[in-house]
């Protein structure tokens, strides 16, 4: 009976997948502010945590992993500026806390970044050590490089 050889060579690292890496940085995102941010007296709290984009993903790739256009919120806020019930109160919300990049996330609305292997395991290393400041930088090189 023959035994089969070992196989030589490299191994194959495992695909990331964007979807595991977005895990990743809402994981890091839900650690980071430990409670639903949205308080207002017109919707109660209900339901388990989840992570919002303030520019959604379908039209702003660039933005998916940036963590100021990420926050938490339970399942019972979840997309309320989506819904209209209270743009007003959101968009204040997001103003008074991510002011210094709420210009930055717009003006980059439509930029691409490619997420190459190697940049979607840099992220989710980032997001898997909490290290959202420094995720946030790197998403600003990697704008700033692809809009030149």
């Amino acid at each position: 009976m023959i035994k089969a050889q070992p196989k030589k060579g490299k191994k194959k690292t495992k695909k990331l997948s964007v979807v595991k890496v977005q895990e990743a940085v809402n994981a890091a995102i839900r650690r980071r502010d430990g409670r639903c941010v949205v308080t207002d007296d017109k919707h109660a709290c209900a339901g388990h945590l989840t992570a919002s984009h303030f520019y959604s993903v379908g039209g702003n790739g660039c933005l998916r992993f940036y963590p100021p256009n990420i926050h938490t919120q339970c399942f019972g806020h979840h997309g309320i500026h989506e819904r209209n019930q209270d743009p007003v109160f959101y968009h204040a919300w997001m103003m008074y806390n991510y002011l210094s990049t709420l210009y930055f996330m717009k003006n980059s609305r439509g930029s691409v970044i490619k997420y190459d292997q190697e940049t979607l395991r840099h992220i989710k290393e980032l997001a898997d050590s909490d290290q959202l400041d420094i995720l946030q930088e790197y998403i600003e090189l990697r704008l700033e490089i692809a809009n030149r």
